[in-house]
């Protein structure tokens, strides 16, 4: 099926590494004017080298820190400076999740947990929906987490504000349709730096070393293996797509392997 996303222009965070490289080149595949922010050039620079291969109708790279309002700015500015619109925002921007007793962490640490995972998107989005009213409709995807519903142990506020994006997906859907669509992918269990860095907290509980912990952990999932990143980005670019999902806002799809339906 064509997406019909060829020539629209899209906004990636955190787009460089992990499931936001997965989701910039799915997009790029689709053929949009790529844009995607995030902190290192190296990896930046690399992504968009491979976005280009991948069919991007062009791409630019952004650094910045999407913690810092200036910077949120200057990464919307500069899209719409290149192309003049923008017609699906992926808030893609987030991690840093550690197993820890989350009330013994300072203010200071929730504060950086929010900023990064929560204002970020809600930054982003307010200048988003601005253009988009003005432009006649787009779309948003927001990537929260499967933590966001179910509440992993030890992640508390990682999970609130994953949790804060599941709802704010279904309010911005209301508030902002029928023009601009926003939707939610929550992932799990994707092969990414995020959770190379999680397996070593479990360890020796799951498992004797890092791969261990990952056979273990697929071992009781439905898919018997962990996720890709284009698997996670492939459904991003069905949910921007008016051609595939015009008809679908509010929802909240998780990537997880089939996680989820242990959860009631």
């Amino acid at each position: 099926m064509d997406l019909e996303l060829g020539g629209k222009v899209a906004l990636v965070t955190g787009g460089s590494k992990g499931i936001g490289k997965g989701i910039s080149l799915a997009l790029a595949a689709e053929g949009c004017k790529l844009a995607v922010c995030a902190r290192g050039q190296e990896a930046l620079d690399a992504t968009i080298a491979e976005a280009r291969a991948a069919g991007a109708g062009a791409a630019v790279g952004i650094a910045a820190d999407v913690t810092d309002k200036d910077d949120v700015d200057r990464v919307v500015g500069r899209a719409l400076d290149e192309w003049g619109r923008l017609d699906v925002l992926v808030n893609n921007a987030g991690g840093e999740a550690s197993i820890r007793h989350s009330l013994e962490e300072p203010d200071e640490t929730w504060a950086h947990i929010y900023d990064l995972n929560l204002w970020s998107c809600i930054r982003f989005s307010r200048l988003a929906t601005r253009q988009m009213k003005k432009q006649g409709g787009g779309s948003i995807v927001n990537i929260s987490s499967v933590g966001g519903h179910s509440g992993f142990s030890g992640m508390g506020d990682y999970n609130s504000a994953k949790a804060a994006m599941l709802s704010l997906t279904k309010t911005w859907a209301q508030d902002y349709g029928p023009d601009i669509r926003v939707n939610c992918v929550n992932p799990a269990f994707i092969r990414t730096p995020l959770w190379e860095e999680l397996a070593l907290e479990f360890i020796p509980a799951v498992g004797k070393d890092k791969e261990e912990v990952f056979t273990n952990l697929s071992a009781e999932l439905p898919m018997k293996r962990t996720g890709k990143p284009i698997e996670v980005g492939n459904v991003v670019a069905f949910l921007a797509s008016d051609a595939a999902a015009g008809f679908v806002t509010g929802v909240c799809w998780n990537v997880d392997g089939g996680f989820t339906k242990f959860i009631t």
